[in-house]
């Protein structure tokens, strides 16, 4: 009979405690995502900075080309040559001896 009732508030101790743990683990929980946020707020205000130098120094990064590694381990990153765009035709320039409204193919 000891071993009954020991058993039965073992087991309702460990019920009653039960939402009790899970309440401190939601806390836990909580300080943690808290913590977490605070660390990455301050990570992002303090790479703000760096990175709006950065963005100074540096052109569109599509001027670039990928970087090459070269078997010495230096590293080049070459600037690609400037598009040049083909001229656009005129359109009051047409041919003197064609005919007006004459389309050239």
């Amino acid at each position: 009979m000891k071993q009954i009732v020991a058993r039965t508030s073992v087991s309702l101790l460990v019920l009653c405690a039960s939402p009790l743990a899970a309440q401190e683990a939601s806390e836990g929980m909580d300080l943690m995502r808290e913590g977490a946020r605070i660390l990455l707020e301050q990570l992002f205000h303090q790479m703000e900075p760096v990175l709006k130098e950065l963005d100074g120094v540096m052109d569109d990064m599509t001027a670039y080309d990928p970087p090459v590694i070269l078997p010495n381990g230096d590293i080049l990153i070459r600037r690609k040559p400037p598009i040049k765009e083909a001229p656009m035709p005129d359109q009051e320039a047409a041919p003197d001896d064609a005919p007006e409204g004459a389309i050239d193919i």
